[in-house]
């Protein structure tokens, strides 16, 4: 559901386990949520409550091109604008219809989402206003540092006052070119995968004691070259490698999840890869408490 796929969550533990006590195996259990991309809208049905089985549920009945994007405004070219091929409307109307229309502050559980303001070289954080109070600032620049004297940089704005979800999850979905940027404010928002795509210090900024930090970002790597999507998918992938190795690294088990390199990240319904990542998300907390 994306070309920059992530979703990062907090684990905190309950009475069989703690952080120190690798002998144990602890039960977790997410109660603070960032994502960007598709990643967000994860993000955002986690916190609102749903079950893993009620996500994949959505993740089956979604499809792009009749609930996202339908046919009449792929064909006519009327639609068409200067800064992107389609608008994503209707994807604010899917996630707010299966969130019950709540705000980010009337969610079960904290959550943020990143976009990226092209035109101001900032990456922007919607989220709560209880999450807006705390977030450590310190935390978000060692990962993304504001301009220093002649090295290069991006400001961190964080927005508390979006209450519509679904019209956040759109700024963090509008992948350059092909969507539209989203207006949020006076800013023009975009995919959060260019500056921060799995966005686990963001989390730690929201007061993660404990993150994971799951990727499926290289699944637009191309493994055949043979037209210009792929090239451009290719290109995006290589530069992002060093980002995303860097957020994995920031995070206590942190993962791109296996298998990726066979996928397209235009195929639809991959929803196999939610037992994959399942079973790599098992095998990695052995790994961390064995």
């Amino acid at each position: 559901m994306g070309v920059l796929e992530a979703l990062t969550s907090q684990a905190s533990y309950d009475s069989h386990g703690s952080r120190g006590s690798r002998g144990s195996h602890p039960k977790l259990k997410p109660t603070i949520f960032a994502g960007t991309s598709a990643g967000s809208v994860m993000a955002v049905l986690a916190a609102a409550g749903l079950s893993v089985e009620e996500i994949r549920e959505f993740a089956v009945e979604l499809e792009w091109f009749k609930h996202i994007i339908p046919v009449r405004e792929v064909i006519d070219f009327r639609t068409i604008s200067k800064t992107g091929v389609f608008p994503n409307t209707r994807l604010a109307e899917v996630v707010n219809e299966r969130i019950g229309g709540r705000s980010f502050d009337e969610l079960e559980y904290d959550v943020a989402v990143t976009a990226t303001d092209i035109e101001n070289c900032r990456r922007v954080i919607i989220t709560s206003r209880r999450v807006a109070r705390r977030i450590c600032r310190r935390e978000l620049e060692r990962f993304l540092p504001p301009p220093k004297g002649n090295f290069p940089g991006a400001e961190t704005l964080v927005l508390s006052d979006v209450d519509d979800v679904g019209l956040a999850v759109r700024a963090s979905c509008a992948v350059p070119g092909f969507f539209r940027p989203v207006p949020i404010h006076d800013m023009q928002l975009v995919d959060g995968g260019l500056v921060d795509q799995t966005p686990v210090d963001v989390v730690r900024a929201m007061g993660a004691r404990f993150s994971i930090g799951v990727s499926l970002a290289l699944s637009f790597m191309p493994q055949k070259l043979v037209n210009a999507k792929h090239a451009f998918s290719g290109t995006i992938g290589m530069l992002g490698i060093q980002q995303l190795r860097k957020s994995l690294e920031l995070a206590d088990i942190g993962f791109q999840v296996s298998g990726i390199d066979s996928r397209s990240p235009i195929k639809p319904h991959q929803v196999d890869l939610i037992g994959v990542g399942r079973k790599d998300m098992y095998d990695n907390i052995a790994r961390y408490f064995g």
